[in-house]
Order: C-alpha cells, then sequence, then structure tokens
C-alpha cells in the first residue's frame, strides 16, 4: 500500500510540471510571436527565389552603430524600429523585378505609398502599412538594387531631412554605406 505522502508529493510535483511547462510554452510564444515580426511574403519569397546576395540584420543598437556621423535625424528616424532586414539584390534581380514588387506590395499586401523618388540614376520606393505595422523600402542605387524590411515604425518626418542630408553629401554617403557593406562581406568571407 502506498504512503498518502508520498502520493500527495506526487501530485504536486505533477502539477508543478504541468504549471512550468505551461508558463514555459505561453513564454516561448510570446516572445517568438515577438521575435517574428510578420514578413511579409513577398520579401520572404526573394530569398528563398535566390535573387539576395547579401542579408543583414539589424536590431537598435546595430542601426545607431551604423549612423558613423551621428545624424541625428537618422536617430530619431529609426528611434521606433525593433527590426531592419536588408536585403542587397543579386543579378538577377532587375528593375523591373523592382517595379513589379513595389505593384505586388500594393495589390497583394495592403501597403501604401509613403515616399517615392524616381530619378534618371536613383530610385526609392518607401512603402508601409499599419496592421501589422512594417515598412519595405525598396532602392536602385549605382546600378545595385536593395530592399529593406523593417518590423516597428519609421519616423516619417524626419525623412525629407535625412534625404537632404544624404543629398549634400552624397559621395561621403555612398562611400561610408559601401564601407560598411564591404567590411560585412569581407567578414562574411572570413566566416566561410
Amino acid at each position: 500500500m502506498m504512503n498518502k505522502n508520498f502520493i500527495g508529493q506526487i501530485l504536486t510535483h505533477s502539477a508543478l510540471y504541468i504549471k512550468s511547462r505551461a508558463c514555459l510554452l505561453t513564454l516561448g510564444l510570446l516572445f517568438g510571436t515577438h521575435l517574428s515580426f510578420g514578413q511579409t511574403s513577398l520579401i520572404t519569397d526573394l530569398k528563398k527565389d535566390r535573387l539576395t546576395e547579401l542579408s543583414l540584420y539589424f536590431y537598435p543598437s546595430t542601426l545607431r552603430m551604423v549612423n558613423l556621423d551621428k545624424n541625428e535625424e537618422f536617430n530619431r528616424l529609426i528611434q521606433d524600429i525593433e527590426k531592419l532586414i536588408f536585403y542587397k539584390m543579386n543579378g538577377k534581380f532587375e528593375n523591373i523585378d523592382l517595379y513589379n514588387l513595389v505593384g505586388q506590395l500594393q495589390t497583394e499586401e495592403s501597403f501604401e505609398e509613403y515616399v517615392v523618388i524616381d530619378g534618371p540614376t536613383k530610385k526609392f520606393y518607401l512603402l508601409g502599412r499599419e496592421k501589422p505595422t512594417e515598412t519595405v523600402g525598396l532602392a536602385l542605387m549605382n546600378e545595385e538594387h536593395y530592399v529593406f524590411d523593417i518590423a516597428g515604425s519609421l519616423e516619417l518626418k524626419e525623412i525629407p531631412k535625412l534625404y537632404q542630408y544624404i543629398s549634400e553629401n552624397d559621395s561621403t554617403f555612398q562611400s561610408k554605406f559601401s564601407q560598411i557593406l564591404n567590411l560585412v562581406e569581407l567578414g562574411d568571407d572570413i566566416v566561410d
């Protein structure tokens, strides 16, 4: 015959085990939901279709590190970003793909145009939606295509000031941007 204390201990430990598992499961779901920010399927398809050459993941601390000039507009622009995924597209991604992606994001994913800069050598599209809060940027610069996906919100009123700063310091900005990409690619080669 089993001791009542022994049965009570088993039941107590079983209840604690079930409660702790439920608590861990709940925390896991909350944490997992927070990290996976609902990236649009059109953007994830770019990577699946092997159209990306380089993928970089930025969080608030690494975004601030990229601001080499300590530009205040940049800091204000990124203050509410939770995560930014930056893609440098490979040679298979062409200008027509950029235009098609802009159209698909609007028709299939309910994104709205926030900013459009369509110049002879540079093109930039910033699209966003509120539910879930997400912003997608597409750019053509020096015959290279870039796509970035942002969880969180951008301080949109800072974009004109930042654009003016970049325009006035175009060669310096592009040089620093290229240096950052080269460092990342160099680090990637070392790891491989």
